[in-house]
């Protein structure tokens, strides 16, 4: 039996499934928006590494991209090809900010290391006043814990934000796609062939 909540929501059956009345590239697009989504949230823990917010910056974007394609293009007749652009910007422009935010998550969890290495070099961590220099610390074990500390933060978020960004990149690809084939719906034909509407 039916769920009165399903029966009573046309909206959340259209999001989560074909829908008959739309274009086969817009169901494709709404189904992959959906995969966008969950990424985006989920990419919104890169707020939570101190100064370098780039991936929740993404995921913020991503969120609302998906969003407009999940909820605002429209469906049959009435779907909008400017929406499925917007989006799809959106969309394209959090891919980059997650492409960016890898490489800016492996640089800092690189120069955490060096700087670890740098200050054991430079005896921080050794205490000059002990003749024997019994309270050195041993460098190759504190640097093997500092990376791995910050890798046990910084490495899931960089796979999250490399599927993420993979995610995105096919999301825009298919917006501008459905887009394109709305606008060619929508064009008067002559003989089987789209023209352009007189200005």
């Amino acid at each position: 039996k039916q769920s009165p909540f399903l029966a009573q929501s046309p909206a959340f059956i259209s999001m989560c499934s074909d829908d008959p009345n739309n274009l086969p590239e817009v169901n494709k697009v709404k189904g992959v928006a959906i995969a966008v989504l969950v990424f985006g949230v989920i990419s919104c823990l890169g707020f939570l590494v101190p100064g370098q917010w780039w991936g929740g910056i993404g995921g913020v974007l991503a969120v609302i991209g998906a969003s407009v394609l999940l909820c605002c293009t429209g469906s049959g007749a009435s779907a909008s090809a400017g929406s499925h652009i917007g989006a799809g910007v959106l969309i394209a422009s959090a891919a980059i900010v997650h492409a960016v935010a890898v490489i800016v998550y492996i640089v800092f969890w690189a120069n955490v290391v060096n700087a670890v290495n740098d200050n054991c070099d430079d005896g921080v961590y050794s205490n000059p006043d002990d003749p024997n220099n019994q309270d050195e610390v041993d460098c190759d074990a504190l640097s093997g814990v500092a990376s791995a500390f910050i890798g046990v933060l910084i490495w899931p978020i960089i796979v999250i934000d490399i599927a993420t960004f993979c995610v995105e990149l096919i999301c825009a690809i298919f917006s501008f796609q459905a887009a394109q084939a709305v606008r060619a719906q929508a064009l008067p034909t002559t003989a089987g062939v789209p023209v352009a509407k007189p200005v």
